[in-house]
Parts: structure tokens; C-alpha cells; sequence
């Protein structure tokens, strides 16, 4: 954006702002030297401020202000994302995975990678499926062995994962529809695009699906369509990738690679580049795939193209975590959470996603009607506290890194 642009449309906000009970004349001519902007009243600077980092249209916060790390949300255990709405891992059960992963062999790999496979991502799901088929008929192979001695290429591993995921997409719509349906049949035509490895794309066969499903008023029907659609690989590049560079590695290191973007993570719902503040109304849990995946990007243009279900998956979180509330886990400081996710998440979205809540005093109802003792506050969490974590490249040597998310 332009500097003459960014000085027209803020002085043209500040225009209206009051100093010292004097009215700024709507006259005034724009300033084109940024300094002379950022040094006007303080109430043009806030407003310059706001306009640069893109807060012009941020509620305000009710929350309290803390790191990411320590948002409480992130202690609990089997929190469904906000985005893509699958089961999340936290920390400890991330290094509990890791640890039993990296020693198990054979069939205990296999039944080790069975019982966390629905937390894998999509990438990485292509990756764990072939050490969980494979490890049963190799009772001396680790996860090392084997992916290195596979034959199978990314773009192999891509298509396997697309035509699963297609076939449970069809069988879930034959459930719904019967056995001739018009989503069974788009799915087939799809299935011959992606074995002509052309034509087949993921975000459009998402939004394929929902043109096809737009007029059936059962919203259970869509969503469960929906829920199994979005399983699809997100691109075949982004498969090759993690199986070209772990191939090689120790098993330990691809343990955590592989379920490293099932992880919570704090999300900045509206982005910490653009002016989105430290604040526990800021925040909401999602895995790190869909965290890293987005950045600061649009929210709209986001969850639209890559998880289209995510509004009822952000009713979902809100769902489970309000539970938690009313339950008394997570301390005294998050009792108009709720409320306030719904604000921030409209704001962010434009309103194209709504949240149903309780407010405070629904929740403290709920609370009475079920029997459950007044919240007590949480220990203060430790900031800055140091995590040990394997380098990426399969080093066996650790090195410390500061929690962030």
C-alpha cells in the first residue's frame, strides 16, 4: 500500500477525533510526511496506529492480557480445533506419543500409530498410514526402517490418501443420499481426475461438494459430508516434502514431525502482525497446521477455501471449552470467554461466522443447576519457560528454544 494512501484515509479518520475539547476542522489538508502524521494529537496517532497494523474494526478486549503459552486452554487435554475441528494434542501427550513411538516396532508400532491416527494432520496422515499398514508384516522395523526402505514416492503416499478419502467421502454419501446420489457420482469423476494426475484439486472439490449439498436444509447431512471431505491431503508438494527430508532420519525425529501439526497452539484470531493484542479474547486453540497455515492471512478467505466447515467447528470449541468453564477447570479469569469469542470471531469473519454462547450468568447457572463447586483461580503459569526440543534436520543433540505458542 502506498504511503499517500495510508496518510489520506488516516488523516481522514482522525479528522473527526477531539483535542483539548477543539473539533480537528474537517478542512484539514493530508500530511504526506509520515512523521508529521505520527506526531498529531494523540488521538490522530492512536487512530494512525490502528489504521497501519488493520484495528480499525477490532472490538474491544474484556480478557486479560498473557503470553500464549500461558493460555489455559492449552492444559487441556483432547480439545477439538477451532478450525479444522479435529482432536488436538497438548504438549505432554505429544512427548508421550513421541517416546512410545520411537521405541515400538511391528505390531506395537502399528497399534501405536492406530490409537492416535484420527490427531494426525492431512499431510502427514499419508505418511502414518504407510508405517501403520507396513509395521505389522515387519516385526523388527522401526519407524526409521521403515520409511527408508519403502519404495513408494510422495506423490504415491498423495494419491493412496486422496483415494481413501474419497472412497469414505462416497460411503458417507451413499449413507445419507442411497446408493445413486449426486455427490457419489462428482466423487467419481473426481477420482478419475486425480488418477490422470490432472484436474484434481482439493479446494475445489470442497467447494464441489457444497454446490451439490447447498439445498439440502439438514445441516447434519452437509456437515458430515464436509467433516470427511476436508481429510484430503492439502497438496501432494507438501507431502513430498516431510517424506524427502525424513526419510533418512531417526525414528524419534519423525515421530515428532509427523504428529508435530496435531499439536495445540494459541491462535491470534485477529493476527499479531496486524495489531492483535496478547489478550485472552484474542486467543483460541487450534492445531498447528491450521495456525501455521494461516499466518496472518484473511480469516474469510482462509477458512473458506481450506476448511469450509469451520464455523460450526469454532461452535464446537466454543461448545467444548464453555463445558470446561461451567466445570470449574479453568480457573476464575475465563467466565465471559464465551462472549467475548463470539465478538472477536464476528468482527474478524465479517459475520459470516456466529457463535451461540451462555454469558456469565449462564454459565454460573449452569454451574449451580449441575452441582458443580464456584471456579477457584489457577497457579500463575511460569513464563518464559524453557522447552526441550529436537532440532528438525533428525539432530539427536536438543537444543532450547523459548515456548511461544
Amino acid at each position: 500500500m502506498r504511503v499517500n494512501a495510508i496518510s489520506n484515509a488516516a488523516v481522514g479518520f482522525a479528522a473527526t477525533s477531539t483535542v483539548k475539547n477543539s473539533t480537528i476542522p474537517q478542512s484539514l489538508k493530508p500530511v504526506h510526511n509520515n512523521e508529521e502524521i505520527l506526531n498529531k494529537t494523540n488521538e490522530g496517532s492512536k487512530a494512525i496506529m490502528n489504521y497501519f497494523f488493520g484495528m480499525q474494526n477490532v472490538p474491544s478486549f474484556k480478557g486479560y492480557p498473557c503470553s500464549t503459552s500461558a493460555f489455559v486452554v492449552k492444559q487441556i487435554d483432547n480439545v477439538p480445533c477451532a478450525c479444522c475441528g479435529k482432536e488436538m494434542m497438548n504438549a505432554k501427550e505429544q512427548n508421550d506419543f513421541v517416546s512410545k513411538a520411537s521405541k515400538a516396532k511391528g505390531q506395537e508400532l502399528a497399534d501405536v500409530f492406530s490409537s492416535n491416527f484420527h490427531k494426525f494432520r492431512r499431510n502427514e496422515r499419508a505418511i502414518a498410514r504407510e508405517i501403520m499398514n507396513t509395521a505389522p508384516s515387519k516385526p523388527n522395523s522401526s519407524i526409521s526402517d521403515i520409511l527408508s526402505s519403502t519404495k513408494k514416492t510422495g506423490a504415491d503416499l498423495y494419491k493412496q490418501e486422496c483415494t481413501i478419502v474419497l472412497d469414505e467421502v462416497d460411503a458417507v454419501a451413499k449413507s445419507i443420499y442411497g446408493e445413486k446420489n449426486k455427490v457419489s457420482n462428482y466423487v467419481s469423476a473426481q477420482k478419475v481426475a486425480l488418477n490422470n494426475k490432472k484436474g484434481f484439486n482439493r479446494s475445489a472439490f470442497l467447494k464441489g461438494v457444497q454446490n451439490i449439498t447447498k439445498e439440502d436444509a439438514n445441516k447434519e447431512n452437509t456437515t458430515k459430508l464436509m467433516d470427511k471431505a476436508i481429510e484430503l491431503p492439502l497438496n501432494e508438494d507438501g507431502v513430498n516434502k516431510i517424506l524427502s527430508k525424513y526419510r533418512n532420519s531417526d525414528s524419534t525425529s519423525i515421530a515428532r514431525r509427523l504428529i508435530s501439526t496435531a499439536v495445540m497452539t494459541t491462535e491470534h484470531i485477529h493476527p499479531k502482525a496486524k495489531g492483535g493484542p496478547n489478550n485472552t479474547e484474542n486467543y483460541m486453540g487450534e492445531c498447528a497446521e491450521c495456525n501455521n497455515n494461516r499466518g496472518s492471512a484473511d480469516l474469510n478467505n482462509y477458512w473458506q477455501t481450506v476448511y469450509p466447515n469451520m464455523p460450526e467447528n469454532v461452535q464446537r470449541y466454543n461448545d467444548f471449552i464453555t463445558d470446561k468453564i461451567i466445570k470449574g477447570e479453568m480457573g476464575t479469569k475465563y467466565e465471559d470467554y464465551p462472549v467475548d469469542l463470539e465478538k472477536i470471531v464476528a468482527s474478524e469473519s465479517r459475520n459470516a461466522i456466529k457463535l451461540t454462547v451462555l454469558t456469565p450468568e449462564e454459565i454460573d447457572k449452569a454451574r449451580k443447576e449441575k452441582g458443580y463447586s464456584d471456579p477457584k483461580p489457577l497457579p500463575e503459569p511460569v513464563e518464559g519457560e524453557m522447552t526441550i526440543v529436537k532440532k528438525p534436520s533428525g539432530s539427536k543433540k536438543p537444543h532450547r528454544k523459548p515456548s511461544r505458542r
